[in-house]
Parts: structure tokens; sequence; C-alpha cells
């Protein structure tokens, strides 16, 4: 993405909140502002429309994940990174339904966060590596193995490709496309493909390029 990627942060604990704007900025990021609660937070996004905005997912007066679901259900364009200090399976769910295609742990490294940063940016998928550690505990929960090729059309997705893109670069049909992502849906017990893409990520079905940060 050649233009400058513009972030919002929204974080109630000042401390880190004043180390994420000092962080995000050297590493290629402008600042348009941040905020500590859902109040402050939905006023600015609206008002100054950044490209991304890093939510925290428990805030004081409310939760960042409800943030993100209502601004994207209202058409904003912003694409929204959730940042939590744990995880377990329920977040999965709850990132699904916000809306966001992007979760990360605060315990990564900021070069992990900034990546998430731009793919959250370009409309590609991120979530921390570190979420692979729910394997152990969510066993049956999409154990189901979905082929090469699901896989293969899923991580095309998963890296923002249309339907349309992915048939031109694997040789098919937009029909056959559609149809392995409904199959591999299905096969993950997922609910659409945004959590097919997700729960595949989760189980190792699928990995996000090396320069995600993600292997």
């Amino acid at each position: 993405m050649s233009a400058q990627i513009e972030i919002v942060v929204v974080e109630d604990h000042p401390p880190v909140r004043q180390g994420l704007e000092l962080l995000l900025p050297r590493h290629g990021f402008r600042m348009l502002g941040s905020a500590g609660s859902v109040r402050q937070a939905t006023r600015m996004i609206r008002d100054r429309k950044p490209t991304v905005a890093l939510v925290d997912i428990d805030l004081g007066d409310g939760s960042g994940t409800d943030l993100a679901k209502a601004l994207s259900q209202e058409g904003s364009a912003t694409a929204f990174v959730l940042y939590t200090g744990s995880l377990d399976a329920a977040l999965i769910d709850e990132a699904v339904a916000s809306g966001a295609r992007t979760l990360v742990l605060k315990s990564s490294p900021i070069e992990h966060l900034a990546e998430a940063i731009r793919a959250s940016a370009e409309g590609r998928t991120y979530v921390d590596r570190l979420v692979a550690r729910m394997r152990d505990r969510s066993a049956g929960d999409g154990a189901a193995r979905i082929s090469k090729r699901e896989a293969q059309v899923l991580g095309m997705l998963s890296q923002g490709h249309t339907t349309e893109q992915v048939a031109l670069d694997l040789f098919l049909s937009p029909e056959t496309v559609q149809t392995h992502v409904r199959n591999a849906t299905r096969k993950l017990g997922a609910r659409g493909r945004l959590h097919a893409v997700i729960l595949a990520l989760v189980h190792g079905e699928i990995e996000l390029p090396d320069t995600a940060g993600c292997r």
C-alpha cells in the first residue's frame, strides 16, 4: 500500500496507549489520535475516518468487539485490528461477529502488530501466530481436515483476493471456487467465509505468508 496508513488507537490503559502512540509512527504509520473509551472512540473514528483502528477488546465502558461491529454495520471504511491480552475460543467468535479481520495478542512483538495493521489495511486476514496454542484447548472444534485445494483457496482469500482473482490464478471457474469455500466452511463447522478462514488459521490448515510474521 503506497499511501501512509492512518491510525486511531483505542486503549483504556494510559501507559499502553501512550506507548503505542510513540512506537507505531516509528513503523511508518500516521497517528490521528487515541481514545480511552468506546464513547470517545466512536466519535473519533466517525470524525477522522482512519484507515485502521487498533482496538482493545476489553474497554472500561464497553467491548471493543461491539465497537467494531457497530461501526462496521454503519458502513465505516475503517478496518479494525482487535488487540487483547488474553485469548480463548469464545474470543474468535466475538472477533468474527464484530467484522474485524485481524486479531493480535498484546504479548506479541511490535513488528507483528505492525504487520497485522498493514494486513488489515490491505483487506487481508491476520490471526496472531500465538493463537496456535488454542489447538490443544479446542480439540474437536473444526478438527475435520480440508483438502489441499480448499486450503489453497482459503489461503488466497485470507490474503485479500476476491473469488474472481482466485479463480483466475488457479484456472478455475468462480463457481468452482465458491464450491471449495462452501465445502471447507462445512468441514470446519464455520458460519461463513471469514469464520472458515480464521478457523483454518487457528487449526493450522492454512498459514499466512512469512511477511505476516505468523510462521
